[in-house]
């Protein structure tokens, strides 16, 4: 019975948000300050009750006289029914895609904050979100040239004696710590030991970045503290993307703006080839890469993307199909030949599903991972997601330096689509896959 309460309830409460937000949105809509502040104090009303009380028919109360109040108070501000109808349903799907959006957020989250935290703070459960670290006094310092940190001190047989402030001087063989009291206690300069059940370590907020320094610290000096890695990537990432727009867009220009015989049918063949598993033609890649003599090399990660592919082909083509023939023909009047067109009026009439193409390109090259798998056995030559594979097979003890490095292998990506989304989303929704 209990647990149905408990369910009830945070139906109840969801649907209360949606209207709260919805009469909030409604009175700013229509310029109504007063109303604006009420459906906050309900909002505000609900979220104390709801986080500070833990009987679920309380919660079930308030939230249902919220929803009903919240739900008035958006009436009245609207126009009619109608409009009041709408603004639930924005309200809702705004609420249900941010919900979504941190819900897809959580294990990056996760991954910046575990990148962050100190050794002690790793495996703490209750997981710990927020990193925080010891406090320390720069005056007293451990064996291992490290400021002491500061713990209150509670003895097992002094339950209701007041903690004794002490430094964490040394840690001992037998699994204790050596303390010092501080001031101003009276018991200030002695030293003893204790056993970590018995020192509550005093914390503060304060990310641990130096684990992103140790993390470039622990690799090889050979790979120039991963700059090697770096490089790697880079030329796979520059090389294929290059070679992916010029061969896509050059082929696809042939399938749609040129005639030519069997130029249906090769097409028809071309969009077969995307049936075929990758897994089928990897033996044969592999035999015809090392018969070239190009194992554990660079080529055979970045040549393939000047032959194109079916997708990216299919995908330019029915963009280069959406542009006006009128603007090709003048270009023939002027003197302009196949290429020349290609290059001088169809190029910069596709920019959007060029970048789209682009940016695939990139998060591919980036992210591959069977490849350097396959073709490369130097450690020289490795890019960045198979060396973070090696790093973490040597430092799986050390989940904040191995989430460091994960970080600094995933940040490039996240800082490109961030700044190039616009460009992205334009080209996909142009080129025919949002439905159009």
């Amino acid at each position: 019975m209990n647990a149905l309460l408990y369910f009830f309830a945070i139906l109840v409460s969801i649907v209360s948000a949606v209207f709260v937000v919805s009469a909030v949105v409604a009175a700013v809509r229509v310029n109504r300050p007063l109303s604006a502040g009420v459906g906050l104090l309900l909002g505000a009303t609900f979220l104390v009750v709801v986080l500070g009380v833990r009987l679920p028919v309380v919660v079930l109360i308030v939230a249902l006289a919220t929803g009903f109040a919240a739900r008035a108070l958006g009436r009245r501000i609207s126009r009619n029914e109608h409009a009041a109808v709408e603004a639930t349903k924005l309200s809702a799907a705004h609420i249900t895609l941010v919900a979504g959006s941190l819900l897809f957020l959580l294990p990056f989250a996760w991954l910046i904050s575990t990148s962050l935290k100190p050794d002690d703070e790793q495996a703490a459960f209750p997981p710990i979100w927020i990193p925080t670290q010891q406090i320390t006094d720069p005056t007293l310092t451990r064996p291992d040239g490290k400021p002491a940190g500061i713990s209150d001190y509670r003895p097992k047989d002094a339950a209701g004696a007041a903690p004794l402030r002490v430094a964490e001087i040394a840690d001992l063989p037998s699994g204790g710590v050596s303390i010092r009291v501080l001031a101003p206690s009276p018991q200030a300069g002695q030293q003893f030991t204790a056993s970590n059940d018995e020192l509550t370590k005093i914390r503060r907020v304060s990310p641990r970045w130096e684990n992103y320094a140790d993390a470039l610290a622990y690799l090889p000096p050979s790979t120039l503290h991963g700059l090697v890695f770096l490089g790697n990537t880079l030329t796979l990432t520059i090389l294929g993307a290059i070679g992916t727009i010029l061969s896509s867009s050059l082929v696809a220009y042939a399938f749609s703006r040129l005639s030519w015989p069997g130029r249906n049918l090769w097409f028809g063949v071309l969009l077969a080839t995307m049936m075929i598993p990758s897994a089928v033609t990897m033996m044969p890649q592999f035999l015809i890469f090392r018969s070239l003599g190009w194992y554990d090399t660079l080529k055979p990660l970045w040549v393939p993307a000047f032959f194109g592919a079916a997708f990216n082909v299919f995908l330019l083509r029915q963009f280069f199909l959406s542009i006006p023939t009128e603007l090709e023909d003048a270009a023939k009047i002027d003197g302009c030949g196949p290429f020349g067109i290609y290059w001088r009026i169809m190029l910069p009439l596709v920019k959007p599903a060029l970048a789209a193409i682009g940016i695939l390109s990139i998060l591919g090259s980036w992210n591959n991972f069977q490849g350097p798998l396959i073709y490369l056995s130097s450690a020289d030559k490795m890019p960045m997601a198979y060396a973070l594979q090696l790093y973490q097979t040597a430092h799986s003890s050390e989940p904040g330096l191995l989430m460091a490095a994960s970080t600094l292998v995933v940040l490039p990506i996240i800082v490109l689509f961030f700044f190039t989304q616009r460009y992205f989303i334009e080209g996909v929704s142009l080129s025919g896959l949002a439905g159009r």
